[in-house]
């Protein structure tokens, strides 16, 4: 099968580059391909929205898993994310307008203070994060949130993508690399090639569109829930507990 491509972010122009991939995922909207050198490009339809790995096309057929694809980007539109607006996101304001949206599952509830079964078993992981983030070194516990939940990006990897995006946007970018340093070693044994991929994009400090505006002082909560099952939510439950230690 073959593709055009209208627009791409970063990390899915650098995988096309090869023109081709194996199809190693398939949703409803989208389809992953794995590319020369390891490097992952998700394409999809204008529903997804723009992030570093993705590369929209105007008309999507879903090929089968394991089939090869070309997929041509010579006059593909780049995306990048948007600039950061000076000063943080009203945290009170968000969580207000986030109360009585937020899914039951994953690690969304965390914006708000609550509680689910999920980030009661990742509470200790959790726990070491916030002692990092003011200035002790990483507790072994954190390692527990690395591939924590269920689908290809697991709730656990999106909260550190959205630890890695916050940092850089708060000029923590020290503690980004850090954070990344300790994290980049450990994904192979615990989580998926993809989600890998996203996270390496979020320690450059780059994600889904939904999540930057959001924390440009956006409140269009629709998008995120367009981000994955609830990987959109989980990632800004990173942020958040980033932007709550600024």
């Amino acid at each position: 099968m073959s593709f055009t491509v209208e627009i791409a972010g970063r990390f899915a122009r650098e995988a096309l580059q090869a023109a081709e991939g194996e199809v190693c995922a398939v949703f409803r909207r989208s389809f992953y391909l794995r590319c020369a050198g390891d490097r992952y490009a998700c394409i999809g339809d204008s529903s997804i929205g723009n992030g570093p790995l993705n590369a929209l096309i105007c008309e999507l057929a879903l090929p089968r898993l394991g089939e090869r694809a070309t997929v041509s980007i010579g006059q593909a539109a780049a995306w990048a994310p948007p600039a950061h607006v000076r000063g943080q996101p009203d945290l009170e304001k968000l969580s207000g307008a986030a109360r009585h949206r937020i899914p039951a599952e994953g690690l969304g509830c965390l914006i708000i203070g609550a509680h689910n079964a999920l980030s009661g078993h990742a509470q200790p992981g959790l726990d070491a994060l916030e002692r990092w983030l003011v200035g002790n070194a990483i507790g072994n516990e954190a390692e527990q949130l690395i591939g924590l939940g269920p689908g290809l990006t697991p709730a656990g990897d999106d909260y550190l993508g959205g630890m890695l995006v916050a940092l850089r946007l708060a000029g923590r970018a020290m503690q980004a690399e850090g954070l990344w340093r300790w994290l980049q070693p450990r994904l192979k044994e615990r989580t998926s090639a993809i989600s890998a991929a996203h996270l390496a994009a979020a320690a450059a400090g780059e994600a889904h569109q939904a999540l930057h505006d959001v924390l440009n002082g956006g409140l269009d909560l629709d998008a995120l829930d367009a981000v994955g099952h609830t990987s959109g939510w989980d990632a800004l439950a990173g942020a958040v507990a980033v932007l709550r230690s600024w």
